[in-house]
């Protein structure tokens, strides 16, 4: 069960009733998410209507509100934006808190139950997405694909450092480092391929797009109508159309296409976007495990065993990974599972 964030509620329904014209009257602290630092609210006022109030202690990235909200004033009615302050700023703060707050969409956005026709209209708002192009001047934050995977590099070396090192560890940190060890030639291939094809991508031009960068169906609310909903815009980027596409997998990747219309796709591309998110679920997975102390030692070791299923093959990511790195040009390394 998420915690409430450590943030007053009254400041926080003064803070609202002062900034927006919502006439609030209500705050119901929702347990959703896997952002620790933020926290998200039903916001109802005296009218019975709702909206959806996030807190968050992180660095705000601007274009995270600003990007919807272009994309929305351009006629994308799918895309959910913040609503506007009295003086029409995108947020507001609250000592280190940064308040957002949405209009209310009821619907449903689990993992499973888009339908083929939904998925049809997620292509078909992908690119009317992909094809708006930038305001004079752009948005100054707002960052862009460089296919540069030192950090990611830089992250294997010193947690395997750590590794190398630790003691007195617990159950979950003793669980992952097991299965560090026994993987660890596919976390250096992982990586090996991802400074490989980064090394191609460099040196080629491409359009950049305006890329939602997590489009999965978390992300995607239906309402009763079936229509979609687009939201979170934390990962908000300009990049190759390519990076919207690494969820775009079969049994629903041919409604997806039929909505999108006929697209060229580059591999190198697509495949270096998958394996990025492969490295990036498995860097997640491996902090969860080793420095989450306030968690609990069940879920850390949920972690670390997620960790090892997607090493394994087990994941739907790295699934995807493998099957588009068959489609790479000759005379690329192309990654093959281990036998078991």
């Amino acid at each position: 069960m998420r915690e409430p964030p450590k943030i007053a509620e009254e400041d926080l329904r003064a803070c609202v009733q002062d900034q927006y014209e919502l006439g609030l009257v209500t705050l119901a602290f929702l347990s959703l998410g896997h952002d620790y630092d933020a926290g998200v609210y039903r916001a109802g006022n005296e009218r019975g209507t709702a909206s959806l109030l996030k807190v968050t202690s992180r660095p705000l990235y601007e274009p995270r509100c600003l990007v919807p909200r272009y994309l929305l004033d351009q006629g994308i009615t799918s895309v959910v934006a913040p609503l506007p302050t009295k003086s029409g700023a995108l947020w507001t703060t609250l000592a280190e808190w940064t308040v957002i707050v949405y209009p209310w969409i009821s619907g449903d956005s689990s993992l499973t139950g888009m339908t083929e026709k939904q998925w049809k209209q997620v292509g078909t708002i992908f690119r009317r997405i992909h094809q708006v192009a930038l305001p004079p001047g752009g948005f100054a934050s707002l960052r862009k694909e460089t296919f540069d995977p030192e950090e990611y590099t830089r992250w294997v070396g010193s947690f395997e450092t750590q590794l190398a090192h630790a003691q007195g560890q617990g159950a979950a940190q003793r669980t992952l480092r097991s299965c560090w060890l026994a993987h660890q030639s596919t976390v250096h291939m992982v990586v090996t391929t991802l400074e490989q094809l980064a090394g191609m991508l460099r040196s080629q031009t491409f359009p950049y797009v305006i890329c939602h960068a997590d489009l999965h169906a978390r992300n995607l609310i239906r309402d009763q109508a079936g229509k979609i909903f687009v939201i979170d815009w934390d990962e908000v980027m300009l990049a190759p159309k390519e990076r919207d596409f690494i969820f775009v997998r079969q049994p629903h990747a041919n409604a997806f296409w039929e909505g999108y219309g006929q697209t060229q796709i580059d591999w190198v591309a697509l495949t270096y976007f998958l394996w990025e998110r492969v490295v990036q679920d498995l860097m997640e997975c491996a902090r969860n495990a080793w420095f989450r102390k306030e968690w609990g030692e069940e879920t850390r070791e949920e972690a670390a065993h997620l960790f090892n299923e997607t090493l394994e093959g087990r994941s739907s990511t790295i699934e995807a990974a493998y099957q588009a790195s068959a489609h790479l040009p000759k005379g690329l390394t192309v990654p093959t599972r281990k036998s078991s």
